[in-house]
Order: structure tokens, then C-alpha cells, then sequence
């Protein structure tokens, strides 16, 4: 069902009614917030559980799905499962402040443009499928490098000009399952920093690696008080929405803007899988499932009303003239993208990817207002 902004309105301040009365988990804390800030640490905690953990969740379920097909030496499998966590990673991009940013994890497994004549040296060099010391040394390089690793690595590996390959050497797939099970690893450590679901094997999995995090889901959660980075409730809040823009400026002036101004043609994300425009799509998406509280799912696409506790619930009360700005100028970026001509890396110079740069500038101006209205 459809909701045009006031009857989001309606439901919001009913919603809004109820959130503002939740108590927390700390009745100690819970005293010494003012009812705008105990309003606030519900937006902040259904942020956590209800948005992040479940995308980096997401993302460590695909990538192992990732890992089995490539081992499977099923590519057509493992280029559906690299698909599926790319859209996971890229609708975590509107929140890379904290542990993916912290930790470097972020540039460690999506810098790009990938270096492909620097990996077709590497495989004329070494044979880690047969020869264990140079297994050894690439496993190295792919643990603590960035230009030879990551998404784009294995999207070289398993696409060409848009289509799968199934005819990967035993090196090549070698590489991609080993840059493969790096992206799980690095997911489980997002899931871990913020304090989400893994087995018991993950959890060992970190062990082993040494891999020990600040507990950010419930510093984020506690914004305001002892032992939090994030000084004040509002302050968490108000991070939302810039890491909201955040990526709505990289898509904006790096990922489109890069090669349609003509500053670096060869700066475009996704090339080899003809991805891109789903990238930039995904991205903008992590907006709206940030800042509507929503889980991630392909279905959030058509969902107009905020879910209850979520950042624009509150808004819509509280600022409600910049908020329907916000939804309105949303709705409009995500739909200038789709119009963009497929597949980018052949069309980026097209008068709709212009159009595109000017609704995410647009967006990110009404969220630059509605920040400023929340942090009042």
C-alpha cells in the first residue's frame, strides 16, 4: 500500500507516541536522558539491530555461498553469489564510519579501479595452485594489500565485458576462492565489531586471525555516556545521516562524477561485471534503509513508510517539512539512476548520468537541512 508524507506523518507520531516511552536497557542511563534523547536511542539501537547487523550479516552469508561455488568451480554460481555480495556491501556504505573504517577494512576489500595488468603479472609469476610457496606468498599479498584483492579482484576472475566465465585456470581460481574466503573474513570482522550473529566457527575463524574489535553496536547504542566515542545521543543520530552523505557525495562526484567530467575515465566501479549502475543504485538504497530503519531486502525499493523507531519516524514529527523534502529528493536520486543507460563503463558520458549528479546533490542538500534541524 501506498502513503503519500502525511499519512507517513500520521503514522509516524503515532509510532513516535510509543518509542518515546520504551525504556532501556540501562534504567540508570535512561534518567538522565531528556525525552528528545530517549527518543533518539531507540532510532539510534533499531539502527544497529535492525539495519547494520543485518547487512553485514547478509554479506558473510553470500560471500561463504561464495567461497562453496568457486571450490565447486561453478562460476555462473559463484558470479549470482559475488552479485549478491556486492549488493550487501554496497548497501552497507552509508554506514562505513566505525569498524569499516577503523579497522581499514573498507579500502582493503573495495578499492578499485582494479589493477589488471599488475594480476596478469602476478599470475605469469607465481603458480599457487601447485606450488605451495607461492600459495604462500599471494596469500600474503591478499591479506594486506588493496590493489590486488577484494570484490574486484574476484569480479575480474568471474566476469568479462558483462559475462561469466567459466573456463578460470587452476590458478585464477585458486586466487578467486583465496580473495574469496579474505571478503568472508573481513565480513565476519564487521559482523564482530558490531556485536551481531556468527557461529561458534566464525568466532574461532577470528581467533585465529587475532582479530579483536571495540564493541561499536553497543557504544552506538549507548551514545552519551561512559565508554562511548559517540559523545552525545544526537551526535550518533546525526552520524547516520552523514554517513549518509558521505556515500551520496562519492557516488555523486567519484563513482559518476570521476569519468562523466572526464577527471578519470577509468575510475568506474564494476566494469568487468557491468555492475555499476547497480552499485551506485545499491548505495543510495543504503541510504533509504538507513534512514527508514528498514532490514535490507530487494523489496525496500518500493516501501514508502518508515518503519516505527526508525530516524525518519522521528523526523517526520520533529521536522517534518525537511523530511518530506529528504523522502521526495530519495526517491528522485534512486529513480535518475535506474535511468541511466546500461552498462556505464560504455555510456558515462550520457546527458542522464548529469541528471543523476544533480539529484544526488540534491539529496544531499535536504539531508544537510534535516541534520541541521535534528541537531538543533
Amino acid at each position: 500500500m501506498k502513503m503519500n508524507w502525511k499519512n507517513m506523518l500520521t503514522v509516524a507520531m503515532m509510532a513516535t507516541v510509543a518509542i518515546s516511552v520504551t525504556s532501556c536497557d540501562d534504567d540508570d542511563n535512561d534518567d538522565e536522558l531528556s525525552a528528545k534523547e530517549k527518543t533518539l536511542q531507540v532510532v539510534n539501537k533499531n539502527f544497529v539491530e535492525n539495519t547494520l547487523q543485518p547487512t553485514y550479516e547478509g554479506l558473510v552469508a553470500a560471500t561463504g555461498k561464495m567461497i562453496s561455488n568457486i571450490e565447486a568451480k561453478d562460476y555462473e554460481a559463484a558470479a549470482t553469489s559475488w552479485k549478491e555480495a556486492r549488493k550487501y556491501w554496497e548497501w552497507s556504505e552509508a554506514f562505513l564510519f566505525g569498524a569499516a573504517s577503523t579497522y581499514g577494512i573498507d579500502p582493503h576489500i573495495d578499492t578499485w579501479p582494479f589493477d589488471a595488468a599488475s594480476f596478469e603479472n602476478y599470475m605469469d609469476r607465481y603458480k599457487p595452485a601447485t606450488n605451495e610457496s607461492d600459495a604462500a606468498i599471494l596469500e600474503e599479498a591478499i591479506a594486506t594489500g588493496r590493489s590486488l584483492t577484494g570484490f574486484h579482484a574476484v569480479e575480474y576472475l568471474l566476469f568479462r565485458n558483462g559475462a561469466v566465465r567459466t573456463n578460470l585456470t587452476d590458478d585464477e581460481a585458486w586466487f578467486a576462492k583465496a580473495a574469496a574466503e579474505d571478503l568472508y573474513l573481513n565480513a565476519c570482522k564487521l559482523v564482530e565489531a558490531w556485536d551481531g550473529d556468527l557461529t561458534d566457527a566464525q568466532e574461532a575463524m577470528l581467533e585465529e586471525a587475532e582479530f579483536e574489535a571495540d564493541d561499536f553496536g553497543d557504544e552506538f547504542e549507548d551514545a552519551g555516556f561512559a565508554g562511548s566515542r559517540w559523545k552525545t545521543v544526537t551526535a550518533a543520530t546525526v552520524e547516520i545521516i552523514e554517513g549518509c552523505q558521505d556515500i551520496i557525495d562519492e557516488v555523486a562526484h567519484s563513482k559518476i562524477g570521476a569519468p562523466y567530467t572526464g577527471e578519470d575515465e577509468n575510475y568506474i566501479e564494476s566494469p568487468h561485471a557491468y555492475n555499476s549502475i547497480t552499485d551506485f543504485y545499491d548505495n543510495i538504497m543504503s541510504v533509504k534503509n538507513s534512514l527508514y530503519g528498514l532490514t535490507p531486502s530487494d523489496n525496500n525499493t518500493g516501501i514508502t513508510a518508515p518503519a516505527a523507531g526508525s530516524l525518519i519516524t522521528y523526523s517526520l514529527v520533529s521536522a517534518p517539512t525537511e523530511t518530506a523534502k529528504v523522502t521526495a529528493a530519495l526517491e528522485a536520486a534512486l529513480l535518475a539512476i535506474n535511468n541511466m543507460p546500461k552498462p556505464f563503463v560504455q555510456n558515462y558520458k550520457d546527458a542522464k548520468v548529469g541528471l543523476a549528479i544533480e539529484a544526488l546533490e540534491a539529496l544531499d542538500s535536504t539531508l544537510n537541512d534535516l541534520k541541521n534541524a535534528i541537531g538543533e
